[in-house]
């Protein structure tokens, strides 16, 4: 199972597809459908979508390969694929909960996702678990004192491999983004693209 997919929803297509394509070339699909800006849903490329469809019910999931409902958000179900080499490689997609209990029960137990870390920052207040999703991460994020509600995805974080490079090209074209800093993990920078008709929080990441 890997993410394959990005569904967007903005109130302006033309301008969110033209500020995709400033961004640069990406390892996954984008798909863009009019509405409220924000990321509305992600496409899990599976080996056989009929069989994992049936797998999900008997876990006890709502919906279909259209959409199963996952802590209150839509995931579908389609064929995997390879992906291929671009500038922008998608890091991690992340998701905001009041429940990080029932995180667990749906992407580990029912998604059969790997949970690599759980990790609390008190000082920060939140909860951080990442699970492993092919080659990238669900983060799925939850403030320690615990929240109610349905789950909301939080945005989206991709890998580059020389960051200077890529926040040059971007400033050139006239996109704004943020300085460069030291991200949260040890050996990374990043920075956070601010073009709001990207439509969705999206930082760029580089590992050392």
């Amino acid at each position: 199972m890997r993410i394959t997919g990005i569904a967007i929803s903005t109130r302006d297509v033309t301008a969110t597809r033209a500020a995709w394509d400033r961004l640069g070339p990406v390892d996954r699909e984008i798909q863009l459908e009019e509405g409220d800006a924000g990321l509305t849903g992600i496409a899990l490329g599976v080996g056989d979508v009929s069989a994992t469809d049936a797998l999900l019910r008997r876990r006890g999931l709502d919906g279909d390969t259209h959409a199963f409902d996952i802590g209150g958000l839509a995931w579908r179900l389609t064929p995997s694929t390879g992906g291929e080499g671009a500038e922008l490689s998608l890091d991690h997609v992340v998701v905001r909960t009041g429940d990080p209990e029932r995180a667990v029960a749906n992407f580990a137990g029912r998604l059969g996702m790997d949970l690599r870390l759980d990790r609390r920052l008190e000082e920060h207040g939140f909860r951080g678990l990442f699970f492993r999703c092919g080659d990238a991460v669900v983060e799925v994020v939850a403030p320690t004192k615990g929240a109610d509600g349905p789950d909301t995805f939080g945005g989206l974080a991709w890998r580059v491999a020389d960051l200077e490079a890529t926040h040059g090209r971007l400033v050139e074209a006239g996109t704004e983004v943020s300085e460069i800093r030291s991200g949260r993990k040890p050996g990374t920078r990043v920075a956070t693209v601010r073009d709001p008709d990207i439509a969705t929080p999206t930082l760029l990441l580089e590992q050392s």
